[in-house]
């Protein structure tokens, strides 16, 4: 399970906010600490409606907080986007778009390839084409 710091250094990372001991030094990103909390709740929000998944969740206020019931991949793999987008908009608006359209991209690809869950019946909205097997396309 993985924690908020885990995907606040991954995002310090990408910002190249990390010093020389590879941890996201503690006087340049104090402000970004702060801000942090309420950035990764929105994602895990966003997330929940995306799945799916009703009701409510535990919020993350401590950088030892885990990120309960998300997939680490996803936790790791796509938030660190969300987070530095979301930290760098007003700062650096050209790496933070890259960030936001990075994210959105590994967000959308993460929940397309994801199982149908049980009961849920895939349906084929287009119909076939009868004997289309014949055709040359």
């Amino acid at each position: 399970m993985k924690t908020l710091n885990d995907i606040f250094t991954a995002a310090m990372g990408l910002m190249d906010e990390l010093d020389a001991s590879g941890a996201p030094g503690a006087r340049d990103t104090a402000e970004y600490r702060v801000r942090a909390p309420g950035i990764v709740n929105m994602m895990i929000s966003e997330y929940r409606i995306l799945a799916g998944l009703p009701g409510s969740f535990a919020a993350v206020e401590a950088m030892d907080d885990p990120i309960l019931k998300i997939d680490d991949a996803y936790a790791v793999g796509v938030m660190h986007y969300g987070l530095a987008a979301n930290l760098l908009v007003d700062e650096n608006p050209g790496p933070a778009s890259f960030f936001q359209r990075r994210y959105e991209e590994l967000r959308n690809l993460y929940f397309t390839r994801r199982p149908a869950s049980d009961g849920e019946r895939v349906e084929d909205l287009y119909g076939g084409i009868e004997y289309g097997k014949f055709a040359r396309w």
